[in-house]
């Protein structure tokens, strides 16, 4: 079974996966170097289970990744794609900060140390070097839990940077998530809600406005001390919070949907225009075929706004 308690203790060469070069090299084990994630045949049991797991990767000081770095790309990034909040925080907060917040981002990241706050920058694929970055990560899990060629898809990226001791609230994610530590230490426990009604309830909330952030704090389960190379699998709606340590702290998730997730993710988008108006559906998995229908109705009904959009006559010139 994998481990799902992050308080391992491991040497450096053990957790960065490195290779010992004494040893010959053969050609799965050069395969498994050139990896920037170390997944495996157990972590592709975690993943289909659904299983909150450690993972070890290969992405502590890659240039792209060090603090200036991030700075720079923050400065690049359009301001609705940057999160700007206070580093003190409660781990039960009704709603996350607007979009666009802050002016100069870059200044606030290269002063984390006193400015108290924290930042995440969405969707850094936008930037092609990042978007490379991405890719050939998770190209490693698509090898490993793909099962069917393009079942992985929706891939994004985000990266986190923090002052000491912030706090991130309790909140879940409909994608699933690798979170991956860069530099610093961070504390990331893992919970479950106390009834599947409370978890239902929160599914619903999610699109009701609440985007993840849970009402109460729910039942903590594990708790995953990471440290740079080190990391951890988050599957969907799998409420976690976090602490850090007494450094500045960067981190990079990387998430996805598979075949099934997306899927699912239509019928509850489906599901939450039939609330407005006012009327009361199944939950996802009642019925395979009521849920068929609403997912090719949303993605016929997302197909048809990408097309209207692609008519709309450019602002540009």
């Amino acid at each position: 079974m994998p481990n799902r308690i992050g308080k391992v203790n491991r040497s450096r060469s053990q957790r960065l996966g490195d290779v010992d070069m004494a040893q010959p090299m053969t050609g799965a084990s050069t395969a498994n170097a050139q990896r920037r994630l170390c997944v495996d045949g157990e972590f592709a049991k975690a993943h289909q289970a659904l299983d909150p797991t450690a993972i070890d990767h290969r992405l502590a000081g890659h240039p792209l990744l060090t603090l200036e770095a991030i700075a720079d790309l923050a400065d690049r990034l359009p301001r609705t794609s940057i999160l700007c909040d206070t580093a003190d925080q409660p781990l039960i907060v009704a709603s996350g900060p607007a979009r666009g917040s802050v002016a100069h981002p870059g200044d606030v990241i290269r002063h984390l140390d006193t400015r108290r706050s924290w930042l995440t920058l969405l969707n850094i694929e936008q930037q092609p070097p990042y978007r490379e970055l991405m890719d050939a990560c998770l190209d490693d899990v698509a090898a490993m839990v793909e099962r069917r060629p393009g079942d992985m898809r929706r891939r994004a990226g985000f990266i986190f940077v923090s002052s000491p001791l912030s706090v991130t609230p309790a909140h879940f994610d409909l994608e699933h998530s690798l979170l991956l530590q860069i530099s610093g230490q961070k504390q990331v426990t893992v919970g479950r809600f106390a009834t599947q009604e409370t978890r239902h309830g929160e599914r619903e909330r999610y699109w009701s406005g609440s985007l993840g952030r849970v009402k109460d704090l729910p039942i903590a389960i594990a708790t995953h001390d990471l440290v740079p190379g080190r990391g951890v699998y988050l599957p969907p709606i799998c409420p976690h919070w976090v602490h850090n340590g007494d450094e500045v702290s960067v981190s990079m998730t990387l998430t996805y949907f598979t075949r099934d997730s997306e899927r699912e993710l239509f019928v509850e988008a489906f599901n939450a225009r039939l609330r407005q108006l006012h009327l009361h559906p199944r939950p996802p998995g009642s019925s395979q075929a009521v849920d068929g229908a609403k997912a090719s109705a949303m993605r016929l009904w997302g197909m048809r706004h990408r097309l209207l959009r692609r008519q709309q006559p450019s602002s540009h010139g």
